[in-house]
């Protein structure tokens, strides 16, 4: 039978499928349901650094910092603590609890205060830490120079602050998105989850009010992160997990042909429930025992732009003929 390990940030996974950062994961009883269906690693859902502000400001409402500052600055830093010590609870008990991966995860858009509880994660032995990072350029006074700079400030203090493993989280609004990667590695990134799926907004029509958009991803959404695994994986010395849209093990072989080492899945455990865990680990053994694969380093990255006659493929060639008809 195929051996479907894989490696994903030096850590040993019995399988590509990770359950991401979502409800899915908010509990000590949800990632064992996740590891019991037969996930390689989870990561827990995301402690964002809003809500540690935002909670520690709630705590701290009605307080007079002028009345006696000493008491204020230390009520002000134990509430912090309360709320980031609930999260790290999780990633202690889980650990202790799960035989899989444990990837903690914050989800953040600036440098700040939360950057000095950064190595907290590693202290309760979390396996690797996944920075899911959230920067809408929507601020035209902005440049893409000031943008990618707070990116790399991001990703330098973070690094500076822990040694386990470090994978960033990231959307694909860059200019250069190619050169964003690499600059990534060359901070220390061990890894980059393409991609993350933005915050969407919707309108409401009759009650005139902007609501939430859709949470869940659709098939459709696969295909940006397989171009870009395919493009990204032969250039970089890193590890690719694709994300967003990867409902089948179909899906799931086409992201690792292309060079991914995992991938991330959530919207297809909500919709189709925990057994789809195992319902796409078996169709990848299947198709490596059909088509004679001993394990996923016999084909992973088989696909990927450096291994192509035609590389081009990738890029402007299909997007030709599909739209001209040029054969």
């Amino acid at each position: 039978m195929a051996d479907i390990k894989t490696d994903y940030l030096g850590l040993s996974l019995a399988n590509p499928i990770i359950i991401t950062s979502s409800r899915l994961t908010a509990t000590l009883d949800g990632v064992k349901r996740c590891e019991d269906a037969g996930a390689g690693a989870v990561v827990l859902k995301s402690i964002f650094e809003e809500q540690i502000d935002f909670d520690s400001a709630k705590m701290l409402e009605g307080a007079d910092a002028s009345y006696h500052a000493d008491a204020y600055d230390f009520f002000a830093n134990t509430s912090k603590d309360y709320y980031i010590d609930r999260y790290l609870e999780l990633v202690e008990q889980a650990k202790a609890s799960l035989s899989i991966p444990v990837i903690a995860s914050v989800n953040c858009i600036h440098s700040g205060s939360w950057i000095d509880y950064a190595h907290r994660f590693q202290e309760v032995n979390a396996d690797a830490l996944e920075m899911n990072v959230y920067i809408i350029p929507s601020d035209a006074s902005k440049t893409p120079e000031h943008i990618e700079q707070e990116y790399d400030r991001l990703v330098k203090e973070v690094r500076s602050k822990i040694s386990i493993p470090l994978a960033l989280k990231i959307g694909q609004q860059f200019t250069a998105l190619a050169n964003r990667l690499r600059r990534f590695e060359m901070l220390g990134v061990d890894a980059l989850v393409l991609f993350n799926r933005f915050y969407r907004t919707d309108i409401d029509i009759n009650k005139e009010l902007m609501v939430p958009g859709k949470v869940l991803s659709v098939p459709e959404e696969s295909a940006i992160p397989l171009q870009w695994t395919a493009l990204s994986s032969g250039e970089l010395d890193l590890d690719i997990c694709a994300n967003s849209g990867i409902f089948t093990g179909e899906d799931m072989i086409k992201q690792l042909l292309a060079g991914a080492a995992c991938v991330g899945i959530c919207s297809a455990v909500m919709k189709h429930g925990h057994g789809v865990i195992n319902t796409m680990n078996k169709d990848l053994e299947q198709w490596m025992d059909r088509k004679g694969y001993q394990s996923i380093a016999d084909f992973k990255g088989k696909l990927c732009q450096e291994n192509l006659e035609h590389p081009d493929l990738w890029e402007r060639s299909q997007y030709v003929k599909a739209v001209c008809g040029i054969e």
